[in-house]
């Protein structure tokens, strides 16, 4: 059959789903199929991983692609089968099922769980355009699945609006929208194609790798149908088997590659502004930090630290003396980052732009004349950033600030933006010469921004081999998480913002970004204390930090309206600081396995289907659940808490879920709570990170209840690589209660990272006195205001303590 479409905005014809196929090959762990003119390669990579090509017109199959980290899968075992449809391509886990007449393809687990099937009608197929003024041979693709009863979708990365995206239409074309962007807006910044989907407690996950303008339709449209677009290229998909969310991400994750362990400071509090715009109002700001006992590790330079806007310069009226600066704020306890735009001025007498040019650098016309818009600094030239040698140029450019001690790169503006038209980006008939191999921008577009951060991380390791690299951005494309950091771009001080900061958040984790977050008071507009004081609430439970405002807009540093807002700031920065050691461990728990730090409930609890809708909570870690306040002059709020014992952190008191409760949420206690038998690992209070000791009291918080449960505490010098050499200390500490009787067992560590000496205080929760046994002998405890405490020392074997209620 055919079907008329519109793939908005710019294509229209007729859809070709591909009819019957012909197997021409079958190698080890691949078929290949040919339909029509069509080939089509279905692939095991891993026994849970499944790649499906399909390349129109004769093209031969091509995979490479800014999104795939990894190509060198181990071998396993693969076996075809004929099946009465047709053939099916199995491994131990699942298999891909292919129906020959016509070409239909879907999957299914060893359970017998049917999965990501495509649609019976339509499949995939081409849509032929009418409009002759594209370039031939180069027409839309469609993929088309079948949506089961009751299949719910996620992720997406990021997005405006709630957490569910079921019955959407989500466009992945990345922008620098208009200030004040709402959760009617569709796309942003950053484009990620992939999809979450769980069904009765189960999931799978796809990736639809395509850097171009791609859009999905689930279920918007029929609610039985799933349709992914996009303007020209291939289809290849990847299908991630599950079958829980933890597995898919583990996975993808492993495809795309993982969140690189960043530095210790990098997780403390963050202040910035467009802009601190001299050496004294920095000077300024970092002193109020430190006299206001308010922690803060790392200090933000805006554009206007530039000459003129160019990228790599500074301006010496403001800043005459950038290195003694940061030096000094160094000892203060102050890292430095510097945002770096990919615009570079056109200008005869400006070494960078005269560089690029005269080496072939910048992009170009179609007529193969350098491309030029308008952006900051006036008329500019763009960095093919497709090419390898302009990448390693960028990278090497960063000595003009890391010679002044700059300690991170942020980089901005690179969907890219442009100002003529305001807020366009590159024609999609820009020319990246992309080292001998031309593409069109409109090919690549949405993995511009990857690749400038890919550029600024491997020069930061080019240039300081033995430090981790600190590089944010605010536009990407699947796998930017090894790269880079995401924060989300220029939100604004509504509480609406602050509402759609968490799903956009969860969101991001679903999709393989978890080192995130959003501008914490908003960017544009004017903040007040009451949303500041909240916004900082949830702000020091993001895995990324930062307090950062528009110029011309009200300051909003923690202390910018008075009590009680400034002390409520102050007591959650604090808190942040306190548990900097369980944020630590969840990094590098992500870094091992893809696991979301900041995670949706249904992450946690898969087979609940009230978690599906519960986007204004989250996860931190499998031990606290949060449910921040988002409405002014509100102090009590409804929250769901999932099975299981959860305690109110701040009172202490006792809930079973799962259960639908009403939280007292007063300014500086919001509901936080924390999972039975789940160790949190805190440590003092410091006003930095450098202030850190290995003679610091390590906290181990456990509120115990009947059950049991694992968590972890994972250490390391903080920074540099050798924890790569198993310089590094990880332990799991286990927390079992039957009856009267409580027994944490503090695991053998593993790995050659000595923490100590110190103390190790077990502080218990939820027994009210006991008799206590360490390694079998009477131990002394102490009973303060309804915790147990007990005194530990630090030593590498195991240790465990009994405590029996009297």
């Amino acid at each position: 059959m055919t079907e008329t479409y519109e793939n908005r905005p710019r294509t229209r014809g007729v859809y070709e789903p591909l009819g019957t196929a012909e197997p021409i090959l079958q190698e080890g762990d691949r078929l290949r199929l040919r339909a029509g003119s069509t080939t089509v390669e279905v692939t095991a990579l891993a026994p849970d991983l499944f790649r499906v090509g399909a390349f129109p017109d004769g093209r031969p199959p091509e995979y490479a692609s800014e999104a795939v980290a990894k190509d060198d899968w181990e071998p396993f075992p693969v076996s075809v089968r004929e099946t009465e449809e047709g053939l099916a391509l199995a491994t131990q886990e699942a298999e891909a099922r292919l129906s020959l007449s016509p070409l239909r393809i879907g999957f299914a687990d060893r359970s017998g769980r049917a999965f990501c099937a495509d649609d019976g009608e339509l499949g995939m197929g081409v849509v032929r355009r009418e409009d002759a003024s594209f370039p031939p041979g180069d027409d839309p693709v469609m993929l088309h699945k079948r949506r089961e009863e009751g299949e719910h979708f996620f992720g997406c990365g990021e997005r405006t609006s709630g957490l569910e995206k079921t019955g959407s239409y989500q466009v992945f074309w990345n922008v620098d929208p208009p200030a004040g962007h709402t959760a009617a807006f569709n796309n942003l910044y950053t484009s990620i194609p992939f999809l979450l989907s769980l069904r009765g407690g189960r999931a799978y996950g796809l990736l639809f790798d395509n850097p171009r303008r791609v859009e999905f339709d689930l279920a918007r449209e029929d609610p039985r149908r799933v349709r992914i677009g996009t303007e020209g290229g291939d289809i290849v998909y990847y299908v991630f088997c599950g079958p829980t969310p933890r597995r898919v991400l583990e996975r993808y994750t492993q495809l795309t590659g993982r969140t690189p362990l960043p530095p210790l400071w990098a997780l403390g509090n963050q202040q910035s502004r467009w802009s601190y715009a001299d050496e004294e109002k920095v000077r300024h700001i970092a002193r109020s930090f430190r006299e206001r006992d308010i922690p803060c590790d790392v200090l933000y330079l805006d554009i206007d630290y530039m000459d003129g806007y160019r990228v790599f310069t500074w301006d010496r009226d403001r800043f005459p003396e950038p290195g003694r600066l940061l030096s000094e704020l160094r000892e203060e306890g102050f890292r430095v980052v510097t945002i770096v735009d990919p615009g570079v001025k056109v200008d005869e007498n400006y070494p960078v732009y005269t560089e690029g040019r005269k080496n072939g650098f910048y992009c170009l016309t179609p007529g193969g004349e350098e491309y030029r818009n308008v952006v900051w600094p006036g008329l500019c030239a763009f960095p093919d950033f497709t090419s390898a040698r302009v990448r390693r140029w960028w990278g090497e450019n960063l000595r003009a600030l890391l010679d002044e001690g700059v300690s991170g790169v942020w980089c901005d503006m690179n969907e890219p933006s442009l100002f003529v038209p305001e807020h366009s980006t590159m024609p999609p008939d820009v020319v990246h010469p992309g080292d001998g191999r031309p593409k069109r921008h409109g090919e690549v577009h949405n993995a511009y921004g990857s690749l400038m951060a890919r550029a600024v991380r491997e020069g930061l390791l080019r240039l300081r081999p033995d430090e981790r690299p600190f590089v944010i951005t605010r536009a990407g494309y699947a796998g930017l998480q090894r790269h880079a950091l995401q924060w989300t771009g220029d939100n604004s001080s509504w509480w609406e913002h602050l509402w759609m900061a968490m799903p956009q958040l969860q969101n991001l984790g679903l999709s393989g970004v978890a080192f995130c977050g959003v501008d914490v008071g908003g960017f544009f507009g004017d903040c007040d204390g009451e949303l500041l004081a909240r916004f900082t609430e949830f702000g020091v439970l993001q895995p990324f930090c930062r307090n950062h405002s528009a110029k011309g807009t009200r300051d909003q540093e923690p202390w910018a309206f008075g009590e009680p807002y400034e002390s409520v700031c102050r007591r959650m920065i604090k808190l942040r600081y306190r548990l900097l050691p369980y944020l630590y461990t969840l990094f590098e728990e992500c870094h091992r396995t893809g696991a979301p730090i900041l995670r949706p409930l249904l992450f946690e609890f898969p087979e609940d289907e009230n978690t599906y809708v519960t986007d204004d909570e989250f996860m931190l870690g499998s031990a606290l659940l949060a449910a921040p306040i988002t409405r002014p002059g509100i102090r009590h709020r409804h929250v769901y808490l999932p099975e299981g014992t959860w305690f109110h952190l701040w009172s202490g008191e006792r809930f079973e879920g799962p259960a639908h409760i009403l939280a007292r949420a007063p300014l500086g206690e919001p509901p936080l709570y924390a999972r039975a038998n789940r160790a949190v690992p805190l440590g003092p209070e410091i006003s930095h990170t450098s202030e850190r000791s290995p003679e610091d009291p390590l906290t181990l918080l456990i509120h115990a209840a009947e059950g049991s449960a694992t968590s972890a505490l994972y250490e390391d010098e903080g920074d540099g690589f050798g924890y790569r050499e198993g310089v590094y200390a990880r332990r799991e500490i286990s927390c079992e209660t039957t009856g009267r009787r409580t027994t944490v067992r503090l695991g053998e560590r593993e790995g050659s990272y000595e923490p100590g000496p110190r103390e190790v205080l077990l502080d218990v929760r939820g027994i009210r006195g006991a008799r206590t046994r360490v390694d079998g002998e009477e131990w002394e405890f102490r009973v303060e205001e309804g915790r147990l405490l007990v005194s530990l020392e630090e030593r590498p074997g195991e240790t465990v303590v009994e405590l029996e209620a009297t």
